[in-house]
């Protein structure tokens, strides 16, 4: 479970944007091991970047689709690409080892570029296939 909390740390002392979420917090979890993450110069993904994420691993798997370029599965049996497949077979391995982090909910904006440039130069030297990284219009069409 994630729950973030702003905080300033002041003289050795957290102090939190807000206080009151913030007790309720500390007692629902009182007794419980919790962590704090540090991180004031870097943010998290957005849920803007989220969506973006996800929609590039559907435009991917449709794109290595119509390549050709199937999955050979342990039944040896060929199973079409999905949004989920680019993320588990692709993504998420690249992003273990480059970043040791297990989850995309952990990544920071700057780390998605990261793992997208190794993709997207893998992938276009392999397969010949080059997907930008989706953008507001990608999301929304164009205004």
């Amino acid at each position: 479970m994630n729950i973030n909390h702003k905080a300033i740390i002041k003289d050795g002392k957290i102090i939190p944007s807000d206080i009151g979420r913030f007790k309720n917090d500390l007692e629902r979890f009182n007794g419980k091991e919790v962590g704090i993450i540090l991180d004031s110069w870097k943010k998290i993904r957005t849920n803007k970047q989220n969506n973006a994420l996800h929609l590039y691993f559907e435009l991917l798997s449709t794109e290595l689709n119509l390549s050709g370029q199937e999955i050979k599965r342990i039944i040896n049996v060929d199973v079409p690409w999905t949004g989920e497949l680019v993320k588990s077979i692709i993504w998420k391995p690249i992003q273990k080892t480059q970043l040791k982090k297990k989850s995309t909910t952990q990544l920071t904006t700057d780390e998605i570029d990261v793992i997208y440039d190794i993709i997207n130069r893998e992938i276009g030297e392999k397969c010949g296939i080059h997907i930008p990284f989706p953008n507001i219009e990608h999301l929304f069409g164009e205004f």
